[in-house]
């Protein structure tokens, strides 16, 4: 049987308490053991995924900064970068719209023009005037604001990147125009000789609804939001009840 399960983490695989539960991983390593693909798509950095997902699952494919990177284990499998001159466009385009914290990803290490503490909690980041950093690519260029960002914002973003709206409004997520995490998934049923047919796919936010949409199977959180809700074909019970396992078991049993 071909299949391949794709699971978002936070608010889906993940409880709110940031960990997975041994009953998800017992019945996902069981899935893994029939020959079913695992693959795990996050618009987290690659130290956080593999920091949360559990070791016995850490040699699955890890998609990650919403599917700019795709890990195999510990090695690079694909990824995807915006230069330097787009993030700096980019910028010049935040601050027309009174958009002032910004961060950026260079090489998994995070780099802001704000104290992200308030917004990502204490985490290492390095402090960096956006103008004078010296850098060649990022993976992902993040908007923080204290309001609702205009999605009007998106059209203005300049050619060769793309943004998503998260967070309930108030994160900015912006990648290489190429990159979501259907496209990530993507190049993987091609590595695999895979159909979309073949997906199962988990999510609750906004950046799982090309993922959700174009699976044989899109699968919602109960805590996902309403448009996602909408879009998928089935949802399932929340992050914190083992939604994600709970589905597969009676798709399967």
């Amino acid at each position: 049987m071909k299949k391949m399960i794709v699971s978002d983490l936070d608010g889906t695989l993940l409880r709110s308490d940031k960990t997975v539960s041994e009953h998800s991983i017992e019945v996902l390593r069981a899935m893994d053991e029939k020959g079913i693909q695992l693959v795990f798509a996050t618009a987290r950095p690659p130290r956080d995924a593999f920091a949360l997902i559990p070791d016995s699952l850490k040699n699955e494919f890890v998609i990650c900064y919403n599917g700019a990177i795709i890990y195999r284990g510990t090695d690079i499998f694909y990824k995807k970068e915006v230069s330097r001159q787009i993030v700096m466009e980019i910028v010049e385009v935040a601050k027309s719209f009174d958009l002032n914290n910004i961060c950026v990803e260079v090489n998994d290490k995070l780099y802001s023009n704000f104290d992200v503490a308030d917004i990502f909690g204490e985490i290492p980041f390095e402090s960096v005037e956006l103008a004078e950093f010296d850098f060649h690519k990022a993976y992902k260029v993040m908007i923080y604001a204290d309001e609702r960002i205009a999605v009007d914002f998106l059209s203005h973003l300049p050619n060769g990147c793309r943004g998503v709206i998260t967070d309930d409004g108030s994160l900015c997520q912006i990648m290489h125009a190429d990159v979501t995490k259907w496209n990530s998934i993507t190049t993987l049923l091609d590595h695999f000789d895979m159909k979309h047919a073949d997906v199962i796919a988990f999510g609750d936010d906004f950046n799982d609804m090309e993922m959700i949409e174009n699976s044989g199977v899109g699968v919602a959180m109960g805590n996902a939001v309403d448009e996602l809700k909408s879009a998928a074909d089935f949802v399932t019970k929340s992050n914190d009840e083992d939604g994600v396992v709970t589905f597969l078991k009676n798709q399967w049993e």
